[in-house]
């Protein structure tokens, strides 16, 4: 098996190449120590020189990038104090495209490129990669069931202390799942053991973090029903999911919430067999259409004041999914009006 790059590989094969391609003068600096109490700085300091002019600036690395993973990664380098270019090992000229929208900077191993710093202007997209970079191998804890796990644990606040088999309960996994989970999470500084005080779960919002990036790769395709069309755009409006054991998800979840989205997307998620519902809001099967039905994945109630929403940090995520600038805006005001309060460190 071929060893996996280290996140510094990556970042010195993609200066490398950014010289190749352009003649900059590129090289990583050494990252101080961040300030105590900071919960996260970008992962690096990058300077570019050319011609007597130089640009000192911050870079954030992750090993892989997909349209799937795009929202989660944008929203998090926005929360950095100062612009940070994004480095990664492969950039499809889609997601180029993408960034250059959203003015976020980016450096890949292929050499694409993206710098937007007056009088420097380097846009390079198209370039392939020596290898797929498309493929991610994470830890246990981030794969189907395990994500399962971190859901319940997110959603609901000192769960991390209830016995193993109430956790695979809420999770809807097996009793073993929760094990390998909970050892996995502390041995990544997830989760402290406090002895005769249970554990706790601790840098939750990490945590999201890395949830939220796994998720629509990991779990969301795999709870997939299928896409549907429907003769009203509206017709969701006046649909109630109670009758048919389903709640709504994504952007019309969010515009519920925060009034701030039209929704053209439709995200149901049904704890019951789809049938009654295709049947009766008169749904057709369509590969690209505009309405996604899932299963859930979870086994507790969310008490959270929206019956017919799912919880908060879903919805968060599938914005995040789509890796839509609009919908990243609208994650924003869902994260700070209704998830903060899930992953505060008590």
């Amino acid at each position: 098996m071929k060893k996996e790059l280290t996140e510094t590989e990556v970042l010195q094969k993609a200066l490398e190449m950014l010289k190749r391609r352009t003649g900059l003068i590129a090289e990583a600096g050494v990252q101080p120590r961040p300030p105590k109490g900071t919960l996260h700085e970008p992962d690096a300091k990058i300077r570019l020189a050319l011609r007597g002019m130089e640009w000192n600036l911050a870079a954030e690395v992750k090993r892989n990038l997909t349209r799937a993973t795009l929202g989660a990664n944008v929203y998090q380098m926005r929360k950095f104090r100062e612009k940070v270019v994004l480095v990664t090992r492969y950039i499809t000229p889609q997601i180029a495209e993408q960034l250059k929208e959203m003015d976020i900077p980016f450096l890949d191993m292929a050499g694409n490129a993206y710098l937007n710093e007056p009088p420097l202007f380097i846009f390079i997209k198209g370039e392939k990669a020596e290898e797929d970079y498309r493929k991610d191998h994470p830890t246990r804890a981030f794969q189907q069931t395990g994500l399962q796990v971190i859901f319940a644990l997110l959603c609901n606040p000192r769960l991390e202390n209830a016995p193993y088999r109430e956790i695979a309960k809420q999770a809807d996994v097996a009793l073993g799942t929760v094990n390998w989970v909970m050892v996995d999470l502390r041995e990544r500084g997830f989760l402290v053991d406090m002895g005769k005080r249970g554990r706790r779960l601790v840098k939750k919002e990490n945590l999201l973090a890395r949830w939220a990036a796994a998720y629509p790769d990991k779990l969301r395709l795999k709870k997939r029903v299928g896409t549907y069309t429907a003769a009203d755009i509206d017709w969701w409006k006046n649909t109630d999911l109670a009758d048919f054991g389903a709640y709504w998800g994504g952007e019309v979840a969010a515009a519920i919430l925060t009034e701030h989205l039209k929704p053209q997307e439709v995200t149901i998620y049904t704890r019951e067999k789809p049938g009654k519902l295709i049947l009766t809001l008169k749904l057709r099967k369509e590969l690209d259409g505009n309405i996604e039905i899932l299963k859930t994945f979870w086994n507790f109630n969310d008490d959270w004041g929206h019956d017919d929403l799912v919880h908060p940090i879903l919805i968060y995520a599938d914005l995040l999914a789509t890796g839509d600038a609009r919908n990243i805006e609208t994650a924003e005001i869902v994260y700070e009006q209704a998830i903060a309060r899930f992953i505060r460190e008590d």
